[in-house]
């Protein structure tokens, strides 16, 4: 039964169910009860402020704590980047934002100048990483260059000779079960602690920040053995699946050391956003890209800045109800002399400027800013190279280095038939002015710690004429794809066309005899190579490339094959000292005749001088004469498929006609 004393007084059946006019204290009391409940809900839910948000990005630092040059658009050389001046627009943005800020870095912070020959002991960069207020860090291939051991190294000297220091995360490395190797990486990775993700509170903002190590940065992370990298996509998918289902974050943010590219198909941090869908923010690093606009990949937002420090990424956010997402503004800070250092950092480098040249150039015999030479050109930067890929004075120059190096450090001249490096290898150009020491280690920076000090050593292999072309191959058919694969070479010219098939480019090669000419290769003869440890290396990776059609098998002068475990005897030593690419470059530079009381190299480095030729050409002798099983296998199954089509066309005639 309804106790009719229960309905509202303006509501009653004995009025025939129509409304009871109400008294006007009541009526009034309802109005003010209405309003009082509008007033309230705005603030509650419907019209909720979003919150604001300035994520401040780096990427790509390589060591660089001073400033580097750069060729501004007038032709002069000046210097940008430097940790002094980073900090002090990281302090510009912090303040213009009112400290709604998250710095971050997408990895490879290490390797790059002579900062980090101490890394393991004294973690340099991690340090002021720390100092200068950076919230997150991910790895990056590079920083495990040092093998396991130095990043264990320079996990645990960061650990105690600072207070404060970025949280780094990796959320797809794996240790290894069975191999000790890594056991000490992992037990460090537990104290520092290292994690696959970390939550920052922010401005009222739950902020879920992962870091990933993309494929083609994977396979460069040799050194980082027994340490495996796991596929990024599945690594991205579960990440981004416990930060929304348990730890309810407002904002994704992932750090991708995976990298962009023009060519969308090996551009691996806009597969990642479309294959992990929940990712608001990726920031990217490994291609070194500068991103002056985002990229849009379905609802994620794609960031980069450069490299080097030359840049601060800056980008405003507003994040709504429901995580909706809104920019406000983005753009790429440049770091140069408009921008004013932290004193304190400043201080802080010149400190450890000191520390390098006590504990690693010492040995060398060398200071930081020695001047070896003078350059009266400006070469082709890496940036321009990397547009536009070939030959280089450059790589040139850094090749006839080390076969010069190689030929005269038993104290008595040995011929050596050719030298070779990578652009991967090549870190830095060289400026108009004055080379000095510090100069020359960036354009040959990298290396583990070989021989009690880090840099790459160089070593001498034997190739037969075969697999020498099939080295070059790697230029015309695995470079276009892998730019960092391009050749430099010292000894050697060859020519190839662009539009035979695959493997089988190359169509002549001419090598430097002792007597300073040149002639045709002969495929069973043993030609002396000098090239850098890690390179030769990675001779094994270049079969995986091609797919198993390329094979190279390193030799010792006998001609017996050899591996690494033989590269003790292959090293190239001096005075019982190995001899290491960077000193090499040192060492050639300095050895030009001198103007004005300078060494001063040569112009013919300024540009290329054909060792590298391309020609290209559909004519059908061009594109299969001197060919080898690839292309007869290739001209094969053309022909059959030609006489295929003819057959089946003519099956259709012979059926219309009947």
């Amino acid at each position: 039964m309804i106790d009719h004393h229960t309905l509202p007084r303006f509501f009653h059946p004995d009025s025939g169910n129509r409304p009871v006019k109400p008294r006007r204290f009541e009526l009034l009391m309802v109005i003010v009860s209405l309003v009082a409940a509008l007033h309230l809900l705005p603030a509650t839910i419907v019209f909720a402020e979003p919150e604001r948000l300035t994520v401040l990005f780096t990427n790509d630092m390589h060591s660089h704590l001073s400033p580097h040059h750069e060729i501004a658009r007038n032709g002069t050389v000046r210097d940008v980047g430097g940790y002094a001046r980073l900090a002090g627009a990281i302090e510009q943005e912090r303040k213009r934002t009112d400290g709604n800020t998250l710095l971050v870095d997408a990895g490879d912070f290490t390797q790059g100048t002579l900062y980090h020959t101490v890394l393991p002991e004294q973690a340099l960069e991690l340090r002021l990483m720390g100092a200068m207020g950076y919230d997150v860090a991910n790895f990056g291939n590079h920083d495990f260059d040092f093998r396991p051991s130095g990043a264990a190294g320079m996990l645990r000297a960061a650990r105690a000779k600072a207070q404060v220091l970025p949280q780094l995360v990796i959320s797809n490395l794996r240790f290894s079960d069975s191999d000790p190797g890594d056991d000490t990486l992992k037990q460090v990775f537990r104290d520092y602690p290292v994690r696959d993700y970390t939550v920052i509170e922010r401005n009222g903002l739950h902020i879920g920040i992962f870091g990933l190590l993309g494929k083609d940065a994977a396979e460069d992370a040799s050194f980082a053995r027994p340490v495996t990298f796991s596929d990024p996509v599945e690594a991205a998918r579960k990440t981004v699946k416990i930060l929304k289902e348990r730890e309810k974050v407002d904002l994704v943010i992932c750090l991708s050391h995976s990298g962009t590219s023009p060519d969308k198909a090996h551009s691996e941090d806009e597969k990642l956003a479309t294959a992990a869908p929940g990712i608001d923010v990726i920031v990217s690093g490994h291609t070194h890209t500068i991103l002056q606009l985002p990229i849009k990949a379905g609802k994620t937002l794609i960031v980069s800045a450069g490299s080097y420090g030359t840049w601060l990424g800056v980008l405003d956010l507003k994040v709504g109800k429901n995580r909706k997402i809104e920019v406000t503004g983005y753009h790429l800070r440049k770091i140069d002399a408009s921008v004013p250092e932290d004193r304190n950092i400043a201080r802080t480098i010149d400190g450890f400027r000191s520390l390098v040249e006590e504990r690693y150039l010492s040995h060398f015999g060398y200071r930081f800013d020695q001047v070896l030479a003078f350059q009266p050109f400006n070469g082709q930067t890496i940036e321009e190279t990397y547009a536009k890929p070939g030959e280089t004075g450059l790589g040139n120059l850094v090749t006839d280095a080390y076969r010069c190096a190689v030929e005269e450090a038993e104290g008595h001249r040995r011929h050596i038939d050719t030298a070779v490096d990578v652009l991967g290898c090549i870190r830095s150009s060289l400026f108009k002015g004055d080379i000095r020491v510090s100069d020359v280690f960036q354009t040959a920076s990298l290396g583990p710690v070989q021989y009690g000090y880090c840099g790459n050593t160089i070593v001498v292999i034997y190739l037969t004429g075969s697999d020498l072309k099939n080295l070059l191959e790697v230029h015309t058919s695995i470079a276009p794809s892998k730019k960092d694969a391009l050749l430099s070479l010292s000894g050697i010219r060859f020519s190839y066309n662009p539009n035979r098939v695959l493997f089988d480019r190359v169509t002549s090669i001419e090598i430097e005899g002792a007597d300073n000419r040149y002639r045709l290769i002969e495929k069973e003869r043993l030609y002396s190579v000098a090239i850098n440890s890690y390179l030769a290396s990675l001779i094994d990776l270049i079969d995986t490339k091609s797919f198993g059609l390329l094979t190279i098998t390193p030799r010792d002068k006998a001609g017996n094959p050899v591996g690494k475990k033989d590269e003790n005897k292959l090293t190239v030593t001096r005075n019982g000292e190995p001899l290491r690419e960077w000193v090499a470059l040192a060492e050639y530079l300095s050895s030009f005749p001198k103007k004005n009381g300078i060494a001063t190299i040569p112009e013919r480095y300024a540009k290329p001088e054909g060792r590298i030729t391309t020609e290209a050409s559909w004519n059908p002798i061009a594109l299969l004469a001197g060919g080898n099983w690839i292309t007869a296998t290739a001209a094969m199954l053309i022909v059959a498929a030609v006489i295929l089509v003819v057959l089946l066309m003519r099956q259709v005639v012979l059926k219309s006609r009947r």
